[in-house]
């Protein structure tokens, strides 16, 4: 009867260390589906302005306002504005709208010689004539832009920027 109840007691103790490993095995699974999902995406849209003017063709990078840049933590997105000034921030997977946070925003316009916006696939370094920047040098980079942004969930998330006439190149 010893040899029993031992018998009996070893095959418990497997069932029961099976079935803990099962449920620490599932606990790990779903935390590791909910935990690597990416965060929801917010809207941002607004306009961009010179001197109180739209500009055209501008591109608006929303850059993470933080010392250490961590994609699984911070989102990016850019923007292009249309002839009113306007543009619609998109994630660079093609999705619209970026993550909640705090960024820095960069402001590039590229014209030619006639001071036409560059269309968004042309790149600068191929235009015949040379191109200029309409913003001053300091808007196109996140670590020297001025223009700051918190998005925030469930808010309309708009963001308009009037760089000051002043600052036009010329």
């Amino acid at each position: 009867m010893d040899m029993l109840q031992r018998d009996t007691s070893a095959r418990f103790g497997d069932a029961l260390r099976r079935r803990i490993g099962a449920v620490c095995l599932l606990v790990v699974v779903v935390a590791a589906i909910v935990g690597c999902g990416k965060p929801p995406m917010h809207q941002v849209q607004g306009t961009v302005r010179l001197g109180g003017k739209p500009v055209n063709g501008c591109k608006v990078g929303f850059f993470p306002d933080a010392t250490h840049f961590d994609p699984n933590r911070h989102g990016f997105g850019f923007g292009i504005t249309d002839l009113d000034g306007h543009y619609v921030m998109q994630h660079p997977q093609g999705e619209q709208g970026i993550w909640a946070g705090k960024y820095k925003v960069t402001l590039v316009a590229w014209v030619n010689k006639a001071g036409e916006a560059l269309a968004p696939d042309i790149k600068p370094s191929e235009v015949e004539g040379g191109v200029r920047n309409l913003f001053p040098d300091t808007y196109d980079a996140p670590s020297t832009t001025p223009e700051r942004a918190v998005v925030r969930k469930g808010e309309a998330n708009v963001f308009d920027f009037d760089v000051p006439a002043s600052a036009v190149r010329k």
